[in-house]
């Protein structure tokens, strides 16, 4: 028994820091630009697809392409936000908010015309490995996928306060005008963010492809996910994002060790639904708080 129960909280630990970077770029694009950008989950999938797509084509490991996918999907994140968002972050919250929907749809459109619905999984050499410390079991992939999770975690912390960007990007978060005021450059900036957010999604998307199986609908599970956690944990700082999202890891993980695979997503699905309760100002109240 104390065996079974130090795999679930090692397997929840490691499924939590997985899902932190997941809702990491959700938390602090919401924070900072007060954008809810449900087409986050989105670039999740394109994660999962990019690092299947290197695999296959280019033999690149996913490691790697954890790696990879940050340059790739801040360059993507920046597109994004010049096209797009731009157009809409001033205006009324629902317009920005329909017009995330509007881009979330477009991309899972495309993607089941690229990819179909069918599931996808990466396999690798140490996809089904296993790492015995003690008399603890534990898989590899998870393992790697976790490790990844708090090297980026660690980055943005690292880059969010120790760095000049960084702190203005928190000031902007605090009182855009009073930033701009300062001589902070604002829409470079909210550049810079909105990049970092969806470059975090789609690395987070690697790692995710690492443990499960995906398709372009999946992403509706993930944007759940990463709400669930916002929503828990509030905006403000990434130690909020991963205490948050490593709850819903153990919860998760316990609640598969000893209740049938159909009641776990209701589960955490309540969970959301309860949280929204709580918080009777709902998503709203959560993008007003300070970074």
């Amino acid at each position: 028994m104390p065996v079974h129960i130090a795999g679930i909280v090692v397997n929840g630990v490691l499924l939590g820091l997985v899902y932190a970077i997941a809702a990491l770029g959700l938390s602090l694009v919401m924070g900072v630009m007060g954008i809810i950008n449900v087409a986050h989950s989105a670039f999740i999938m394109l994660g999962s697809f990019l690092a299947l797509g290197l695999l296959e084509w280019a033999h690149i490991d996913p490691i790697a392409s954890f790696f990879l996918a940050l340059p790739i999907f801040f360059a993507l994140g920046v597109a994004t936000y010049r096209l797009i968002v731009t157009r809409v972050e001033r205006a009324h919250q629902t317009q920005g908010l329909i017009a995330m929907f509007g881009l979330m749809v477009l991309i899972e459109n495309l993607g089941t015309i690229a990819w179909t619905t069918d599931t996808r999984v990466i396999t690798v050499g140490y996809s089904n490995a296993n790492l015995m410390v003690g008399s603890l079991l534990i898989a590899d992939a998870p393992l790697i996928a976790g490790a990844l999770a708090l090297l980026l975690i660690a980055g943005f912390r690292v880059f969010l306060h120790a760095t000049l960007i960084g702190r203005a990007i928190r000031a902007m978060g605090q009182n855009r005008d009073a930033a701009r005021a300062l001589g902070v450059n604002v829409r470079a900036l909210s550049a810079v963010m909105f990049g970092l957010g969806i470059a975090s999604a789609g690395s987070a998307g690697v790692a995710l492809g690492m443990i499960f199986p995906f398709a372009p609908q999946t992403q509706i599970q993930w944007l759940a996910w990463a709400f669930l956690i916002v929503v828990l944990g509030g905006l403000g700082r990434v130690e909020n994002t991963l205490v948050s999202a490593l709850a819903v890891g153990l919860i998760q993980t316990a609640a598969t060790a000893f209740l049938p695979f159909d009641y776990v997503y209701l589960i955490l699905y309540v969970a959301l639904a309860a949280m929204l309760v709580v918080r009777r100002q709902g998503l709203r109240g959560v993008v007003r708080r300070a970074i």
